[in-house]
């Protein structure tokens, strides 16, 4: 089963900085979540993110999981060393301290395996995964997907994903149910006048028309 977690302000912590931890860290850039890198060495990519404050690093030698003893309650604990071992004692330490637990070399002793993704502009995510099996063929069937992924998804589709957030966060204290606000949040789908304001790029006008519509669906309601 895929899910797409919510890391907002959750602390994550990525054990070892070298390829694999370079490409959690890029993964986990962008989800709102406190960003925990402890290595023995630092690259210029890594520095980068810590000068500007998108990550906390720590530099320590890693010999053994009591570097998490540090922390309490981590949300997520990624551990990206090249050494299995220490990969799987991570784990084990990640796992008592009631996180969420992935090991790059060892995906049947975590908690979840990483999809490939195919990510656009932050807002449409499609992922592919073999459940762990092989992340090569995965990323490789991504490359295939995404040129075909990119032609089918329209600009207009990707603000009408934006509008839907907006308006969801407007209907939720007026349309006191869920079915409720389900179905006021297909209408706009429906409304030929928001729909044209997004075709037109016109974003600002399309939330005032759908905070107006909202207006009449709370009337009728009523």
């Amino acid at each position: 089963m895929i899910v797409d977690l919510n890391l907002k302000d959750k602390h994550v912590i990525v054990i070892g900085g070298g390829t694999e931890g370079e490409r959690k860290v890029k993964a986990l850039l962008g989800q709102g979540c406190r960003i925990t890198v402890i290595s023995n060495r630092v690259n210029r990519f890594l520095a980068g993110l810590q000068k500007e404050g998108k990550i906390e690093f720590v530099k320590a030698r890693l010999r053994d999981a009591s570097i998490l003893d540090s922390y309490e309650k981590p949300f997520l604990v990624l551990a990206s060393t090249d050494d299995k071992e220490l990969n799987r004692q991570l784990v084990q330490k990640g796992r008592s301290k009631g996180a969420f637990v992935y090991s790059v070399d060892d995906p049947p002793y975590s908690d979840f395996s990483y999809a490939s993704v195919i990510n656009i502009e932050g807002v449409i995510q499609v992922a592919i995964s073999t459940s762990g099996q092989s992340p090569i063929v995965a990323r490789q069937l991504r490359i295939r997907a995404e040129r075909v992924i990119r032609r089918i998804i329209k600009k207009s589709d990707i603000e009408n994903a934006k509008l839907q957030q907006f308006a969801r966060q407007a209907a939720r204290p007026k349309i006191k149910t869920v079915e409720g606000r389900k179905e006021f949040l297909y209408s706009i789908l429906k409304d030929e006048r928001i729909q044209n304001l997004i075709k037109e790029d016109k974003a600002e006008e399309a939330k005032s028309a759908t905070l107006e519509l909202l207006q009449e669906w709370v009337k009728k309601s009523k």
